[in-house]
């Protein structure tokens, strides 16, 4: 089992998670550290905890999830694994769709692609492809920790937007419909944004995934 720390990072406040277990072994998911008491409140955590951190994870490449990877590259020297689809995305990495920020993008060490089993310590993330919100978007299930990281492709009663690049509405429904909604009632959900919820609440209040028929 391991623990999960979530900061909220930028002005977008992105969800960041480090993920750890007994081993101090550590996977960092969607670092959006962007001013430097950001950084630095993210790296006295690692100290404090004597972590190491293996694993740099992105759910999709939308900027506001991407600011902190040159940090923990010039950190750590880790550079992250994400959804090869996403590369092609214009501008990447220069930010502007929302606020005047930028960001250098690290291109990745190695491309994840769905069903993937992803390591650190003694813990293991499964990679589900869940397109829509961008078309590389990855989710990454943990059966022994009954959780999953949806990036923006699911939120508390909400999904992600479908009208930046490459975005398509029934792409997102269907990958939540059969690949996050399959999961196991009891499967906490952490999102990118916003707070927590679970497979179940969404089944059975989320107002996007009660009258659209996947065809």
């Amino acid at each position: 089992m391991f623990q999960i720390k979530t900061f909220i990072f930028n002005p977008i406040r992105v969800n960041t998670y480090i993920l750890y277990d007994e081993t101090k072994e550590a996977a960092i998911v969607d670092c959006g550290a962007y001013s430097d008491k950001e950084k630095q409140r993210l790296h006295d955590f690692i100290t404090e905890n004597s972590l190491t951190v293996k694993l740099v994870l992105n759910t999709h490449l939308h900027f506001d999830h991407i600011l902190g990877n040159q940090f923990l590259f010039n950190t750590f020297g880790l550079k992250p694994m994400y959804g090869e689809a996403d590369e092609k995305m214009p501008g990447l990495g220069s930010g502007g769709m929302f606020l005047p920020i930028k960001t250098t993008h690290v291109y990745a060490e190695k491309y994840i692609c769905d069903g993937d089993e992803i390591r650190f310590g003694n813990s293991i993330l499964k990679a589900l492809a869940t397109p829509g919100h961008s078309p590389g978007s990855i989710s990454f299930y943990s059966e022994e920790n009954n959780c999953v990281f949806t990036g923006d492709a699911l939120f508390h009663h909400s999904i992600g937007r479908t009208d930046l690049w490459e975005g398509n509405f029934t792409e997102l429904v269907n990958s939540i419909k059969t690949r996050l909604l399959t999961l196991p009632d009891r499967t906490a959900v952490f999102p990118g944004h916003e707070e927590q919820t679970s497979i179940y609440e969404e089944k059975q209040g989320n107002p996007y995934l009660q009258t659209v028929t996947i065809q």
